[in-house]
């Protein structure tokens, strides 16, 4: 999978700085496009692991009912496919993700974080979000002599749906990683401050991220993603 995060600058806010030649609020976009893209790599890569900023609710061990009977948890042939699941039939959330060995909450297919996005929000700020669409596990009707079609879902509709179902925000940002946030700046502002002389932070939070988002401000490695 593609490292990068791709960012999309489109608003009008944008188009309207960049005519009037506005220096000052590009740089800050620019700040914080590439401080917010660093930002969503390190939670996608700790997340795709199942490490979240806070707990969840386990997977559904309850059957479903349809007229008060019970009723199997289906999955489509092309869900099917793409997951490796070994049937299409189970009696519930939590015996479908034991036996297709998929565990880990909103990493199925992997399809929902192709979708990760970092955009602008005026020209101050800068969000991530989900976008796009990848295959789900809901079936559509077969046509006469065809199977199930693969039906495709909105990644933030995904995303929405783990939250609800298991009660956790992927790509919520951990205590420590808004900490680390908080320790660029300081650093970049003091380098600034001493003309390039080294200065002495005390650290907190991330580290890892820390220094990675100093580098990147430091060398001007927004430019990759602009």
């Amino acid at each position: 999978m593609a490292d990068l995060v791709e960012v999309r600058v489109n608003g009008k806010s944008i188009r309207d700085a960049v005519a009037e030649n506005r220096t000052a609020d590009l740089q800050l976009v620019a700040n914080a496009l590439v401080v917010t893209t660093r930002l969503a790599k390190t939670i996608r890569k700790r997340a795709q692991r199942g490490h979240f900023a806070t707990g969840r609710l386990p997977y559904n061990a309850a059957a479903r009912k349809n007229k008060g009977r019970p009723s199997w948890y289906f999955i489509s042939e092309g869900y099917q496919k793409q997951v490796g699941a070994p049937q299409r039939r189970y009696r519930h959330s939590l015996d479908f993700h034991v036996k297709a060995g998929k565990m880990i909450a909103g990493n199925i297919t992997g399809g929902m974080w192709k979708g990760l996005r970092v955009r602008n929000f005026g020209v101050r700020g800068a969000i991530i979000e989900f976008t796009g669409r990848s295959l789900g596990s809901r079936i559509k009707k077969r046509s006469r002599g065809k199977p199930n079609q693969r039906v495709k879902v909105g990644n933030r509709r995904k995303a929405a749906t783990v939250y609800k179902t298991l009660k956790v925000n992927v790509i919520a940002p951990r205590d420590q990683e808004i900490d680390a946030l908080g320790t660029a700046a300081v650093e970049v502002l003091g380098m600034l401050t001493a003309f390039g002389a080294p200065v002495t932070v005390q650290p907190s939070g991330d580290r890892t991220l820390a220094r990675a988002l100093v580098d990147d401000i430091r060398t001007g490695r927004v430019t990759r993603y602009l």
